[in-house]
C-alpha cells in the first residue's frame, strides 16, 4: 500500500513538473506578428488628352492598271500574214502602225464582183432614164463613166425627185451598194493598226495561223498613264474628293510618287461593303500589274487626337482614368493608319489608360506617374498629318 501511494506521489509531482515547465516555455513565445496587406491593382501608364486639328489620311493599296488598254480582237476569219514588225510581247506601235495583217484575198474577189454587179444594174437602168428621166441621165451615166470595180465605191447619185428615188430602188441598186460599203468596211478589218502609241504585253498569236472571229491576239496598253483601283469603306469615302493628292509606294523598288483622285465610285461593292477610288499617275519605272500602297492626302481635318490602336479596345472605346478606376469611354475613330488611329470625342486632358490588356470597366488602377505623356506628342508631322 505504501509503495502504490510513492508511485503515485512520483508520477504527480513528474506532471506538476511538466506543466510548469510548459507554462514557463509558453510565456517566453511572442504573439504572431500580422502579415502587411499587399496592393493587387494593375501598374497601368497613362495619356493626357490634348485635341488638334488633324488632316485626316485614308490608307490605300490596289494594282496598277494602264488607263489605255485594248484586248486586240479579230472581227474577221482567215489565216495571219507575215507583217513587218513582228507581234510580239514588247514590240512597240505608233498610232496608226500596223499591228496584224490577216489574208483577204477572198474578201477582196467577192468585193470587185459586188462593184461589178452595181455597174452592170446601173448600165441597165441608163436607158430608161434616158427617156423617162432625161434631167437625171447625165448624173447617172457620169457616175458610171467614172467607176472602177479595182476602187472604193463613190456615193450614188442623189435623186431629183421621191420618183426617181422609187425608180431607181426599185431595180434594187441602193441595195447593191449599201452591200457593197458594208464589205468595204469588213475589208478593212483585215488589217488591225494600234490604237494609240503603246506597247504589245501579251501576244497568243504567231503567223501561217488561222484566226478566228471573236478570238483575242493580244493585250495592247499606253504605259505612260496608270491608274489604282482601291477599295475604302464607306465611311472614309466621305473625307475623299476629286484631285486630292495620293502618296504612293512599292515593297518591290524604291521611291514614291504622287497620284491624284480621278474618280470615285457612287455604288457600292456587295460582298465586300466597300467603295471604288480610282487613283492616276505616271512614271518611267511603273509597270502593269504592280502593287502600291500609300495614303490619300484628303483636304478633311478633324479636332481630335492620334493614338495607338492597341490603345483601343474593341476597335471604339478608349480605357479613361478616374481617380484610380477604369472607365469604358466610347469614342469616334475617324480614319486608320497603319498602327494609329484618329480618334474624337474626348476633352482635353482626359486621362487614358496605355494598356487595355485585362482591364475592364470599374477596374481599379495604380497609375505609374513616371510614363505619362502627352497624347500630342503622337502626332506626326509639323502641321499634324497623319
Amino acid at each position: 500500500m505504501t509503495y502504490k501511494i510513492k508511485q503515485i506521489s512520483i508520477l504527480g509531482a513528474i506532471a506538476i513538473i511538466s506543466v510548469s515547465l510548459m507554462m514557463l516555455l509558453i510565456s517566453f513565445k511572442s504573439p504572431p506578428k500580422r502579415k502587411p496587406s499587399t496592393d493587387n491593382r494593375p501598374v497601368i501608364g497613362v495619356m493626357e488628352v490634348n485635341n488638334s486639328q488633324l488632316q485626316i489620311t485614308i490608307p490605300v493599296i490596289g494594282r496598277l492598271t494602264a488607263q489605255k488598254k485594248v484586248d486586240v480582237l479579230a472581227e474577221v476569219s482567215g489565216v495571219l500574214e507575215i507583217n513587218q514588225k513582228e507581234f510580239l510581247t514588247g514590240t512597240v506601235y505608233q498610232k496608226g502602225e500596223v499591228m496584224l495583217r490577216i489574208n483577204r484575198e477572198e474578201t477582196e474577189l467577192n468585193l470587185r464582183a459586188q462593184r461589178s454587179n452595181l455597174l452592170t444594174a446601173i448600165a441597165s437602168l441608163l436607158p430608161e432614164l434616158k427617156f423617162d428621166y432625161p434631167e437625171s441621165y447625165k448624173s447617172w451615166n457620169n457616175y458610171l463613166q467614172n467607176c472602177n470595180s479595182e476602187e472604193i465605191t463613190k456615193p450614188l447619185p442623189d435623186p431629183l425627185n421621191e420618183r426617181e428615188k422609187l425608180f431607181v430602188a426599185a431595180r434594187g441598186i441602193y441595195s447593191t451598194y449599201y452591200q457593197i460599203k458594208a464589205q468595204e468596211s469588213k475589208l478593212e478589218k483585215y488589217t488591225i493598226r494600234a490604237p494609240f502609241n503603246g506597247v504589245l504585253i501579251q501576244s497568243n498569236i504567231t503567223p501561217g495561223n488561222l484566226v478566228r472571229v471573236g478570238q483575242s491576239l493580244g493585250v495592247f496598253i499606253n504605259p505612260e498613264v496608270y491608274d489604282l483601283e482601291t477599295s475604302v469603306s464607306i465611311g472614309e469615302v466621305k473625307h475623299i474628293k476629286v484631285g486630292d493628292k495620293v502618296m504612293l509606294t512599292s515593297e518591290s523598288i524604291s521611291g514614291s510618287w504622287q497620284g491624284t483622285v480621278t474618280r470615285i465610285n457612287v455604288g457600292m461593292d456587295e460582298i465586300s461593303q466597300m467603295v471604288k477610288v480610282f487613283v492616276q499617275l505616271s512614271a518611267p519605272e511603273l509597270r502593269e500589274g504592280m502593287f502600291l500602297r500609300g495614303a490619300v492626302q484628303t483636304s478633311s481635318y478633324v479636332h481630335g487626337i492620334r493614338l495607338p490602336r492597341k490603345m483601343l479596345y474593341n476597335g471604339n472605346i478608349t480605357l479613361q482614368v478616374i481617380d484610380g478606376v477604369i472607365h469604358y469611354r466610347e469614342v469616334d475613330v475617324v480614319s486608320t493608319m497603319g498602327e494609329y488611329a484618329i480618334v474624337n470625342g474626348l476633352e482635353d486632358g482626359v486621362q487614358l489608360s496605355t494598356k487595355t490588356l485585362s482591364l475592364y470597366d470599374g477596374t481599379e488602377v495604380k497609375v505609374q506617374p513616371s510614363v505619362e505623356t502627352q497624347a500630342s506628342e503622337s502626332v506626326v508631322g509639323e502641321q499634324g498629318q497623319v
